[in-house]
């Protein structure tokens, strides 16, 4: 056998070994994520009761780190449009806008998409300290 057969199959060896493990490391983050969004549903539960209503931040004593609360119809979700949204919306534009320019069809565009991204559910991100700064 060649050497750089011999190389080439060594190689092989250690893609597949790093491979099963960041196939591993996924899994366990996919489940981690699963359980952090049913805590966050627990969480907002509560969150949602009369006497929380004020409550837009959590400090969390054993690290100093922060829980941020956004509320449903609070925030817009972050966006972007497919080709077909943006097909959608341009023949929709042209087929109302008598003198359409640019700027008016970049705010049209805006204006719609703010509408539709309303965010519905409560958000919750943990901020640590020596990321606030």
């Amino acid at each position: 056998m060649s050497e750089e057969l011999q190389s080439l199959k060594t190689f092989i060896k250690q893609y597949r070994v790093v491979d099963d493990e960041i196939r591993s490391i996924n899994k366990l983050l996919y489940e981690k994520r699963e359980h952090r969004k049913i805590l966050e549903l627990d969480i907002a539960d509560i969150i949602k009761q009369p006497e929380f209503s004020s409550y837009n931040k959590l400090r969390i004593e054993e690290d100093d780190s922060t829980i941020k609360i956004q509320r449903p119809e609070t925030y817009q979700k972050p966006w972007n449009l497919s080709k077909k949204d943006l097909e959608k919306i341009l023949k929709s534009y042209f087929g109302i806008t008598p003198s359409p320019d640019a700027e008016s069809c970049f705010k049209y565009i805006c204006d719609i998409r703010k509408s539709e991204l309303v965010g519905t559910e409560f958000v919750f991100s943990r901020t640590l300290p020596e990321e606030d700064s």
